[in-house]
């Protein structure tokens, strides 16, 4: 089962369950994780409120997909789910420019945004006392935010063709264009208006 039939299939509970019911029973879920979570931060000083956090994004990542259209019914097997995000265009752009860099160019990209959070974040952490490695963590969780949707095949081509629609060579590949020819200067002089 894929992750577009799991949504499908618990957004088809979801709907059939009274709709004077659905509320109850979502705030009812999250009431008793945010229970359990405040036992185990007074016994055993687990983190405040994390076990609720978890259990909002896992509802989010259930709930959004369904809500915003982007799970559809697979057409080439009745039955089976598809996930296709339309109108993600940027993100598909930063991923064809990502695919386009050579191994060390990749490296590097990463390394330039996971220390720059980690810096960032230590600077944070000893000046404010900023949660250590927070920044970083959130940095990492936009990294998945930006490739995963692109690498499991959800993003949808935009319908619009790119500017120079051909490939292109990494930036730091290019060659520089050539100039055709120095253009003169010629002063002006001061006793005459330049327009």
């Amino acid at each position: 089962m894929t992750y577009a039939e799991r949504v499908q299939h618990w957004n088809r509970l979801y709907d059939q369950a009274p709709e004077d019911l659905r509320f109850n029973v979502v705030a009812g879920a999250v009431v008793l994780i945010g229970a359990v979570n405040m036992w185990l931060t007074v016994e055993i000083g687990f983190p405040f409120a994390l076990l609720v956090i978890l259990a909002i994004a896992a509802l989010v990542a259930v709930r959004l997909p369904h809500a915003m259209g982007w799970v559809r019914p697979h057409p080439e097997q009745p039955g089976r789910a598809q996930m296709r995000i339309e109108g993600a265009d940027s993100l598909y752009r930063w991923n064809l420019w990502y695919d386009g860099l050579t191994e060390p160019q990749r490296s590097a990209v990463l390394l330039v945004i996971l220390l720059g959070a980690g810096i960032v974040n230590m600077l944070l952490t000893i000046g404010n006392g900023f949660p250590f490695g927070l920044l970083f963590l959130l940095a990492i969780l936009a990294l998945v935010a930006v490739r995963g949707p692109y690498a499991a095949g959800w993003l949808v081509p935009p319908a619009e063709p790119m500017l120079g629609a051909g490939p292109q060579a990494p930036l730091l590949e290019r060659e520089r264009p050539a100039v055709s020819r120095q253009a003169e200067a010629q002063p002006i002089p001061r006793d005459q208006d330049p327009a």
